[in-house]
């Protein structure tokens, strides 16, 4: 694929328009940005390929330092590891430093190739990928990759990536949002993947029938470790953690953050609508009458579960947006008592606009804040009660965040 000056042109003008009148993280560089694009644009348009292009667009919105910012062609996009192989990396020394699977998430590729938590990637079609180069992967194509088990014995894997749909969704819908089990006869466990579907009606039914076939439990332990987020289904899992409706934070756009606003009068989401009639008011409200993404979220109050009062939470560094959203709000109440390493801190609203050429520009449109007025983009969750597994930890196969948050919910310690 090859690209005229002309077009390069059309293409930075539209990512400026968009990035002046829609893009919103209140921590972002705008002036800093402003600047860089403003030097760097004849560097921009004399890109000998359209590989260099996108990776010089890329290294300027870099100067923006915010999450959820990219430019990519939708024709083949190279994708992280988490998203592509719905698997997440520990830094370990083995004894030189390398790639050890954390987070084996249930229905995703690796976990279907038998890889587990503790196995070492040793190579990607040949090559050898040391930290801190993150492996990524084409989509729509097989690739080999080298994996050590815990044992030390060596084999081969194939990864083969679907294309992405035509709204350019990652393959991570393959991973099953919704994991239980029992850690003890009086402890449940339910390990949240993602939050599926804008409406979160999906993962409310799977998420329900999940503490329905559990059975009655006396406390709970609830998995968000290498949650990417979602949509709106963290408010069923968060009204899952207490009896009443409580409020836990608002999203506010850049047209309203630059209008004014008080955040008791934004519109309220505090249900999710689980009937055909339910969906198709949610869908005239906010497609049709209320367009802006500035909302408020309270919980649902379900009422009371058997398990209030003995949760844990277990989050780390690959902990990300909605899923940072429901540690912090049980931190802020309460609820739960958090375990592991600190969030990702990347807690904003972000969309795909078209650029021209089908590339696309991933930006922020929204920045979300607690009740209380925080901003969690750039800081995070830190746990009540810090584990940081380490490599003899996961070639054990122990997970010692899971039997610390056991040990907490017996003694009952919140």
């Amino acid at each position: 694929m090859s690209l005229t000056q002309q077009q390069m042109a059309g293409i930075l003008d539209r990512i400026q328009h968009h990035i002046e009148t829609r893009f919103f993280n209140p921590l972002a560089d705008i002036a800093g940005w402003t600047k860089a694009w403003q030097e760097q644009r004849d560097w921009l348009l004399v890109s000998n390929s359209a590989a260099e292009f996108e990776q010089r667009v890329n290294a300027v919105l870099a100067t923006l330092k915010s999450s959820h910012v990219a430019f990519f062609h939708g024709s083949g996009t190279r994708v992280p590891a988490q998203y592509a192989l719905n698997a997440t990396f520990l830094k370990a020394e083995d004894p030189e430093p390398a790639w050890m699977f954390l987070d084996v998430l249930e229905g995703g590729l690796a976990h279907k190739s038998g890889i587990e938590p503790g196995d070492v990637l040793l190579s990607v079609s040949g090559v050898r990928v040391l930290p801190p180069e993150v492996p990524r992967f084409d989509l729509g194509t097989s690739t080999e990759i080298l994996i050590r088990s815990r044992a030390g014995a060596q084999r081969t894997v194939t990864i083969s990536l679907p294309l992405p749909t035509a709204k350019g969704r990652p393959p991570l819908v393959e991973v099953k949002a919704v994991h239980f089990r029992k850690v003890t006869d009086d402890i449940g466990y339910v390990r949240v993947a993602y939050f599926p579907g804008n409406a979160g009606d999906r993962f409310a039914i799977a998420y329900e029938q999940a503490l329905t076939d559990l059975g009655p439990c006396k406390g709970l332990v609830m998995d968000l470790r290498g949650n990417i987020g979602g949509g709106l289904g963290s408010l069923r899992a968060m009204s899952s953690l207490c009896a009443d409706s409580r409020p836990i934070g608002f999203n506010v756009s850049r047209k309203v953050a630059e209008q004014g606003y008080r955040k008791d009068r934004l519109i309220r989401i505090d249900h999710i609508p689980t009937t055909k009639l339910g969906l198709i008011g949610m869908f005239l409200r906010f497609k049709l009458l209320h367009r802006d993404r500035s909302v408020a979220l309270f919980t649902e109050g379900l009422g009371p579960r058997p398990f209030h009062g003995r949760i844990a939470i277990l989050v780390n560094q690959h902990t990300k947006s909605a899923a940072e959203m429901v540690a912090d709000f049980a931190i802020t109440h309460r609820l739960a008592t958090i375990v592991g390493s600190r969030t990702a801190g990347e807690v904003l609203g972000a969309v795909n606009f078209l650029v021209g050429e089908d590339y696309r520009l991933r930006i922020p449109i929204g920045g979300w804040m607690t009740w209380d007025d925080r901003l969690l983009e750039g800081r995070g969750v830190q746990p009540h009660v810090e584990v940081v597994p380490t490599a003899s930890d996961l070639r054990a196969g122990k997970d010692v965040a899971l039997s610390e948050s056991a040990r907490l919910i017996e003694t009952n310690q919140h």
